[in-house]
């Protein structure tokens, strides 16, 4: 078994990265891919970095009826959606997304507004969980790495 180990410049201070923590974010980067959902252009950047440096790929969408073409192209690994969406709501995305049969695909929800408001049933959302906003970047990487399949985590 190999390990690639990052590439360090003559003159650069070592890699703060394990030959193990490497590996780990090579084998994420091939298997996971994120569809954050998300209108707030702040909120959509820390959370896509936060995910990137935690090894994943992630694809924005800013509103609803993007995030469902995004959805047709390629499917992701988990969805992280944003309730309160210009042009179609979280909760119709979830259902349309339910619909079209995509029943395993994980959905983190980050939203301000509370569960009973969206009107989900918890079979809707499942495999998923709701996390109220605010939510710190640190918290919302854990939560992606427990619904993903052990393979990919």
């Amino acid at each position: 078994m190999s390990i690639t180990l990052p590439q360090v410049r003559a003159g650069a201070s070592e890699p703060s990265t394990s030959p193990q923590r490497t590996k780990r974010i090579e084998t994420v980067e091939r298997l996971t891919r994120i569809l954050l959902v998300e209108d707030e252009p702040l909120t959509a950047e820390v959370f896509a970095q936060a995910l990137t440096r935690d090894g994943h790929q992630v694809e924005v969408a800013r509103d609803g009826l993007q995030a469902l073409r995004r959805l047709r192209d390629r499917v992701p690994s988990v969805i992280i959606l944003d309730m309160n969406l210009p042009t179609l709501p979280g909760t119709e995305v979830v259902r349309r997304l339910r619909a079209a049969g995509h029943r395993q695909v994980p959905i983190l929800v980050v939203s301000g507004s509370c569960p009973s408001l969206a009107q989900l049933g918890r079979d809707e959302l499942a495999p998923g969980k709701w996390l109220e906003k605010p939510v710190k970047p640190r918290d919302l990487v854990r939560e992606v790495r427990r619904l993903l399949p052990e393979t990919m985590a």
